[in-house]
């Protein structure tokens, strides 16, 4: 991962930099967010103070995501009361300096984590063309025939493997089998009710009655931990 320390202290600068470095491929620091600005440069992640002059952390984040708005965004203090600012940034993390080690060691776990479940694919069949289908596309995968439909927004794909070995497969990221019919994304869902999931695009799943509690239940611990990313 290419990162980005943005920090007027060179205190908080070295701390940053042994706090992260077995996750990096490469580092480059700035004493000031006008610098930092000026290499007009994408990160994969950017660690950036708050209180700096001249510029301060939040101002130098808006102006940077206006360019890169892919880049993931942890905001370093030692004043968590203006931990609400971060929010209006869309921050990724907020961490205080003064516990740097360990909470910047939980986010690059986090990141790697997100990282996998952006990469992860599954192969389908659109005719006779075979496709990789990223994670965050599929809505929810179908039991047909003796194999599998998988649904996206826009497209539907056959697949030869059965709805429980894709069961099996996916469950760590978020997948569950809302009917014995259907496995269903969980990340993806809008809302539910005691027959249906549903989805964007007026696409629906169906969920059985004995699975409906669970499949509730599942679909508010995802949406907390969302809030909680």
């Amino acid at each position: 991962m290419k990162i980005a320390i943005v920090d007027d202290e060179p205190r908080w600068r070295r701390l940053a930099i042994e706090a992260v470095k077995s996750y990096a491929d490469a580092i480059k620091t700035f004493d000031s967010g006008i610098e930092f600005l000026k290499e007009n440069r994408e990160y994969e992640i950017v660690l950036m103070d708050i209180e700096m002059p001249g510029m301060d952390g939040f101002d130098t984040i808006i102006k940077y995501k206006e360019q890169y708005p892919e880049s993931i965004i942890i905001v370093l203090t030692t004043h968590l009361e203006c931990a609400r600012r971060g929010y209006l940034v869309n921050a990724f993390r907020y961490v205080d300096k003064t516990k740097m080690k360990e909470e910047l060691e939980e986010a690059f776990e986090k990141i790697k984590e997100l990282n996998r479940e952006n990469n992860y694919v599954v192969t389908g069949k659109d005719g006779d063309v075979i496709k990789n289908i990223l994670l965050k596309d599929i809505l929810y995968i179908e039991a047909k025939g003796r194999g599998t439909v998988i649904n996206t927004k826009n497209e539907c794909y056959k697949c030869d493997k059965k709805i429980y070995q894709l069961e099996m497969e996916l469950e760590e990221f978020g997948f569950y089998k809302s009917h014995k019919s259907f496995l269903i994304n969980l990340n993806m869902m809008e809302s539910l009710d005691k027959e249906f999931v549903y989805f964007c695009g007026n696409k629906r799943a169906c969920v059985s009655v004995r699975r409906y509690v669970e499949t509730k239940k599942k679909y508010i611990a995802t949406k907390k931990r969302f809030a909680s990313m």
